[in-house]
């Protein structure tokens, strides 16, 4: 019981972990693509 409450508060949180870091990257590369697209009609 132990051992399975231990495993998936782990997954929860590394799979936290990890969507908090892929929308920051996601945030990060949408900014990067519109600049590119934008810049050419200024």
């Amino acid at each position: 019981m132990v051992e399975y409450l231990l495993t998936t508060l782990t997954l929860v949180t590394v799979f936290a972990g990890m969507f908090g870091f892929l929308q920051g990257q996601l945030r990060n590369l949408f900014q990067i693509a519109g600049m590119k697209i934008l810049t050419p009609y200024f």
